[in-house]
């Protein structure tokens, strides 16, 4: 049952659905997805400050520089507020202070000479020269954060200074991963020539860890008494389960055969990728399965074009899709008419414009050359091979 991959990754999109919002306090929120509009509560700055340490007055009061100003009193940060100006006097007003009523204008203490209880202003400023008008940097009411957004420190620290503490998000999305087949082993075992060891694991955690509470199972052998009951038990535990091996057609390729013992309905097996073609989509009242190819390069690329996008989505993230770029191929990026390859390519900037060259071998068997890669380079069903000099989309890594 294959699916183009247009029509693959909208089955897994339509499929998917946000959990239920918690409440966590800003020490909790960073890496998480906001499920609220955020406005603010008030102006900021809530009055009119000065942005420098200096001396705060009326411009329209002054007809011409040197000018000699009274200096009435003092603003400091979070002080009381300070006496108003009126013609021909200054305040001296520090960073974040109050602006005086009355002035509208404040100067640098670098650009005044003072003497005694006086004030020269030495240069001409211009009006409203370094004073940050009430409401300048928002308004009352504006929404500065929308639901999707994905919180990190800087707008953590944009929260607190509207005085939210607490915040409604989303649930990260409870994902299980099954690594499967007899070959497979862990880093820090021992392997046999034939054998291979287990990066798909930390392909999936790396590429899922923003989004998703991972629950690793460990490997899991081509036995399927065994891998039915632990399949079924994964899905049920989580919102979606990953496999990964046993996705083709071969002798102990049995996950199409364990997805529809546990009644799964499968949506599709195959796609029109490369690399990659075998991958398996089931679901099973709510619950997800994805059984992914084997092959770490395959893997990849299907977690990257199918698998993140989703689950970004079911992690409340509003701009879920991949960020592409365009470039222009340095090179021939073979590939051929009715299939999507994906080609492991690598990029450099000159005179303002973005290359493309292939990072070298594109065998499915491969990882080294991903793992080396800045970017994918999609080459779409219609076009064939990318010939020098056109412009292809990118997928930056």
């Amino acid at each position: 049952m294959t699916r183009t991959y247009e029509e693959a990754k909208a089955a897994l999109l339509e499929s998917v659905t946000s959990g239920i919002p918690e409440t966590v306090t800003l020490e909790n929120a960073q890496g998480r997805i906001l499920a609220q509009s955020i406005t603010a509560r008030f102006d900021i700055p809530e009055a009119a400050k000065c942005a420098i340490d200096g001396y705060t007055f009326a411009f329209d009061s002054i007809k011409e520089y040197p000018a000699t100003l009274k200096i009435i009193g003092e603003s400091r940060a979070g002080g009381a507020t300070p006496p108003a100006v009126g013609p021909q006097e200054a305040v001296f007003t520090m960073t974040g202070a109050l602006v005086p009523e009355g002035a509208d204008t404040a100067v640098r203490i670098e650009d005044v000479k003072v003497e005694g209880d006086r004030v020269t202003i030495l240069k001409a400023p211009k009006k409203g020269d370094l004073i940050n008008p009430k409401g300048d940097e928002v308004t009352k009411g504006q929404e500065v954060l929308a639901p999707g957004t994905m919180l990190d420190a800087k707008t953590v620290a944009l929260l607190a200074n509207l005085g939210y503490y607490q915040v409604r998000v989303y649930p990260k999305v409870r994902v299980g991963i099954v690594v499967t087949g007899d070959e497979v082993r862990e880093p820090w075992e021992e392997r046999e020539s034939a054998g291979v060891r287990n990066s798909n694991h930390y392909i999936l955690r790396g590429l899922l860890a923003p989004y998703a509470e991972i629950r690793y199972y460990g490997i899991m052998q081509d036995e399927p008494e065994r891998m039915i009951p632990l399949f079924d038990a994964a899905l049920r535990e989580n919102d979606l389960l990953l496999s990964s091996g046993g996705a083709s057609k071969g002798k102990y390729d049995f996950t199409k055969t364990i997805a529809e013992v546990l009644g799964l309905t499968i949506h599709f097996t195959h796609t029109n990728i490369r690399p990659g073609r075998p991958l398996i989509f089931g679901t099973r009242e709510g619950q997800r399965f994805l059984g992914l190819p084997g092959y770490p390069a395959a893997l990849m690329v299907n977690a990257l074009a199918f698998l993140l996008p989703s689950v970004r989505k079911m992690a409340g993230l509003s701009d879920y899709e991949n960020r592409t770029l365009t470039a222009i191929a340095e090179e021939p990026l073979r590939s051929k008419t009715g299939r999507i390859d994906f080609v492991r390519v690598r990029l450099h900037s000159e005179a303002g414009r973005l290359y493309a060259k292939s990072a070298g071998s594109q065998q499915t068997s491969n990882f080294l050359t991903l793992a080396q890669s800045d970017a994918l380079a999609m080459i779409d069903a219609e076009h064939g091979s990318a010939e020098a000099g056109d412009v292809v989309t990118v997928w930056p890594l």
